[in-house]
């Protein structure tokens, strides 16, 4: 094997290697789901607090909003578990 085959074979071997740490970098984004809710979160967080400071009119509305619906599901649910202990 000649110095020049040895070198071309470093280089091959040192662009596979670096193609194997570009895959495994894909795939542990991918496939870490911890991580990946931890940014939708953090993501919402921001979009909440974005709206907030934007447009606190609308904010508190759809709190209120959300308060009524959870409110009503909460008062089916107990309604319905009623009806059925009577």
């Amino acid at each position: 094997m000649s110095a020049q085959d040895r070198e071309r074979g470093v280089a091959e071997a040192q662009q596979a290697r670096e193609e194997l740490y570009d895959t495994l970098t894909q795939l542990q984004g991918r496939l870490n789901y911890a991580q990946r809710i931890d940014d939708s979160v953090a993501d919402a967080k921001r979009r909440i607090a974005a709206e907030k400071a934007q447009n606190p009119l609308r904010f508190a509305a759809a709190v209120a909003g959300v308060a009524v619906v959870a409110g009503l599901v909460v008062w089916g649910v107990a309604r319905a578990v009623a009806r059925r202990l009577d």
